[in-house]
């Protein structure tokens, strides 16, 4: 496994644990990019490839390889949307869980630090991040997604924002990738705190 397949499914796994979700959803901007830049050179330098390497450079290698891990054989999605990709992830997991009341979603979302090679070609600021949320219900855990108001494009990814706000006891939090604002909302707050 990559570094960052061994990220995602450990994350995975870890949040997981007993349970067995009924739909899964990976999310990576850019996936097995490292991987598949390594995959490129071998074709510049006139290697042969690795054939264990060009399986493992697709986009769902780290949902397969969860699945065979975990032993489940539940629907999964492999999801990339530039830089709203956590959101739309999120989206998917929503309405899944609308449809499927009752049921819970095993929401990954993971990416590396891109090659020198690629950094050009990405306004966001690098990051190296693996986060995994199991989710119930029409409103996934108290909190749930709706577009806003685009404002200033956003640098950071917006999971490891993501993350900084569902630590914080802020009632929402609003991005903007791609043109595109999103804006998660708590329905309730953490313990303790009051509204």
């Amino acid at each position: 496994m990559s570094a960052l397949s061994k990220m995602a499914v450990q994350v995975a796994l870890q949040t997981a644990g007993d349970e067995r979700p009924d739909f899964l959803i990976f999310c990576s901007r850019h996936g097995e990019l490292v991987r598949t830049r390594e995959l490129l050179g071998s074709v510049v330098g006139g290697s042969e490839l690795s054939p264990t390497g060009f399986s493992q450079s697709v986009h769902n290698t780290s949902a397969g390889l969860y699945t065979i891990i975990a032993k489940s054989d539940v629907p999964s999605t492999s999801l990339a949307a530039g830089a709203g990709t956590f959101a739309y992830g999120w989206l998917e997991a929503e309405s899944f869980l609308a449809l499927n009341p009752g049921k819970t979603v095993l929401l990954v979302s993971y990416d590396e630090v891109l090659p020198v090679d690629y950094r050009a070609y990405s306004q966001q600021a690098q990051r190296t991040f693996a986060l995994a949320l199991l989710l119930r219900g029409a409103a996934a855990g108290g909190i749930t997604l709706q577009q806003s108001r685009a404002e200033t494009e956003d640098l950071l990814p917006i999971t490891p924002q993501f993350i900084a706000w569902a630590l914080s006891t802020d009632p929402a939090l609003r991005v903007t990738a791609e043109g595109q604002g999103w804006e998660w909302v708590r329905l309730t707050l953490p313990s303790g705190e009051s509204g």
